[in-house]
């Protein structure tokens, strides 16, 4: 019997106090059995949970400090998963990079050193394998937000909108999904607008100074992450209209069709091949100044077919950085 994830997020929502199996069973209106299958399922992420015993009792209570469980079943099984990639493979070489090291974090036996927040395989913490992504392992106060998330509160965090400005400030916000895409850990947050609509909006974790809980709830919401990137290439979400973009991508440049076989898009992409072995590739998309700034790189291997006004707009940008090679 497959355990509910409004049910987990309830008892991790209980788990911020040390509670037994008993306590939970009342809390939650379920029987022992029930609490325990649920903490079974929580075990094997890792969010932080521990069992102890006080005065004869067994308690339980989700803590992302002091001692932590090493989740030596968990690196068993990534070590299987690892041995079966080919390292000579691009795509599966990146996550056979990434594999170590979640594998090395979950090896660190240092309780001064171990940092929970550092990995997490919880269903709000999403590592998007979207086009041509290069992940990174990021300790950035995941875990205190994964908490609100789970418990359905909101966070007050200090925030500044760029790297380089030195000013911030305060706001409120209902935290709904963490998101590590392409390089850059993302807090999806859910935004009211004074007319009473609601949107999706991204904040860089790198940018968030700090954060504190509350105790204002708000309605859990159905995000989908497939549909919040839809139509996107890269990092950077648009609420603009998407195009039909079509790209030749040269026979010789091979790497760059594995790179198309192997990445993922919302929708997906359509390939052919001509005559002469060259790729063709439909898309759907958004175009964006990273989408922009990508084919500026790969221009010798590909043809841009549609749309002519993406095709002059990549021809200008690459004069322009020729006469400025040249003056």
């Amino acid at each position: 019997m497959s355990t509910s994830y409004q049910k987990i997020n309830d008892l991790k929502a209980k788990l911020k106090t040390k509670m037994t199996v008993n306590q939970l069973a009342d809390a939650l209106n379920c029987g022992p059995r029930t609490v325990f299958r649920h903490l079974e399922v929580v075990s094997k992420e890792n969010c932080g949970l521990h069992r102890f015993k006080e005065d004869g009792e067994t308690y339980y209570i989700i803590r992302t400090e002091g001692e932590a469980n090493f989740n030596q079943g968990m690196v068993k099984q990534l070590e299987k998963i690892k041995k079966a990639m080919s390292p000579s493979s691009p795509s599966e070489n990146k996550s056979i990079k990434l594999l170590d090291k979640v594998i090395d974090a979950l090896q660190n036996t240092n309780q001064e050193d171990f940092k929970p927040e550092a990995v997490s395989l919880d269903p709000d913490y999403i590592l998007d394998y979207g086009p041509f992504s290069d992940h990174k392992l990021q300790d950035a106060m995941v875990n205190k937000v994964l908490k609100a998330i789970h418990g359905g509160f909101k966070i007050r965090m200090n925030y500044r909108h760029s790297a380089d400005d030195s000013t911030s400030g305060w706001i409120e916000v209902c935290p709904v999904k963490i998101i590590m895409r392409i390089d850059t850990m993302y807090l999806i947050v859910l935004e009211t607008a004074e007319d009473g609509s609601q949107r999706y909006k991204n904040y860089m974790f790198e940018n968030i100074l700090s954060v504190s809980e509350t105790n204002t709830p708000f309605a859990k919401v159905d995000f989908n992450a497939m549909d919040h990137y839809k139509y996107t290439f890269g990092k950077w979400t648009s609420i603009g209209p998407f195009e039909d973009v079509s790209l030749c991508i040269k026979a010789e440049a091979n790497w760059l069709q594995n790179q198309f076989r192997k990445s993922h898009f919302n929708p997906e992409i359509a390939s052919r091949y001509d005559k002469e072995k060259n790729m063709i590739v439909d898309m759907k998309l958004r175009i964006t100044p990273d989408f922009v700034t990508w084919l500026l790189g790969v221009s010798t291997d590909l043809r841009i077919l549609k749309p002519a006004h993406l095709r002059k707009t990549v021809k200008e940008k690459l004069q322009q950085a020729l006469s400025e090679i040249e003056a």
